[in-house]
């Protein structure tokens, strides 16, 4: 009988999952790209048969779903559940949550780094401000990005048309009576926020709460990414918030190397 080696063993084991993580990393590459079942084939260079039984099964798994209305492939539920929890989980260990630390002990108010997931901004990272007024939220909470300092910044690094996807389906629910709700007066927002490179959340969320937030630029092609302090506006305006500016900026920068 033909002895098989360990190493083509090996290979026979792993052969079906590395298809499986090659197809998933291929759907998740490119956030402005979902391919179809054809293009997955031929950029692995997979049989059709083949192709579809691999996507069948992810799909089945929650690792894949296919858009509404289309036939191409976009992160399923599971496999979106999956990296959320390793983002949060690994913002909590090494330097990138001491950077955070170090901006909340520094400005003495509530920081979170976020990104854009499910419609919505999520705290993937956050400290909390050792005031008795502050706003108590864990992470992998999540807020609205129409109205919330680090939802609009997370916004204006979009494509535009990423950006106006997001504007034309985002229910603009009115929270405040500063929740902006028309949909042109949030894209000059936006046009805003990407010319300064900052917004603001003047009570436009919570009543009683101000944010400033700047982006953590990664790049085209990589998630958006955004930093953020929040505030009682009880004890604090706008005003005293720009003075943290310069800390927030330089906490973006050193994010910035970290999530690269």
């Amino acid at each position: 009988m033909k002895k098989t080696s360990r190493s083509q063993e090996n290979k026979d084991a792993t052969g079906p999952l590395q298809k499986s993580l090659e197809v998933m990393r291929l759907v998740v590459r490119d956030p402005y790209f979902s391919p179809s079942v054809a293009q997955i084939a031929e950029a692995l260079s997979l049989p059709r048969p083949t192709a579809n039984r691999i996507i069948s099964n992810l799909i089945k798994l929650g690792m894949l779903k296919r858009e509404p209305k289309r036939s191409h492939l976009i992160e399923g539920d599971e496999l979106l559940d999956m990296a959320l929890s390793v983002i949060i989980n690994a913002a909590h260990r090494g330097p990138r949550h001491d950077i955070l630390l170090q901006l909340a002990e520094e400005t003495k108010e509530t920081c979170n780094v976020g990104i854009i997931a499910n419609g919505r901004a999520m705290y993937v990272d956050r400290v909390e401000a050792t005031w008795p007024l502050s706003l108590r939220l864990e992470a992998g909470s999540q807020v609205p990005l129409h109205c919330s300092a680090i939802g609009k910044v997370l916004l204006s690094q979009l494509q535009s048309k990423q950006q106006d996807k997001y504007i034309d389906t985002l229910a603009l629910q009115k929270f405040t009576d500063n929740t902006i709700i028309d949909r042109d007066e949030l894209r000059a927002e936006l046009s805003r926020v990407s010319a300064l490179g900052i917004a603001f959340d003047n009570e436009e969320y919570l009543d009683g709460v101000i944010g400033m937030a700047v982006p953590i630029s990664l790049g085209e092609q990589k998630p958006a990414l955004a930093l953020a302090i929040a505030a009682p506006s009880a004890r604090m305006k706008i005003s005293d918030l720009r003075q943290h500016l310069p800390s927030l900026l330089s906490a973006a920068e050193r994010l910035q190397l970290c999530y690269q």
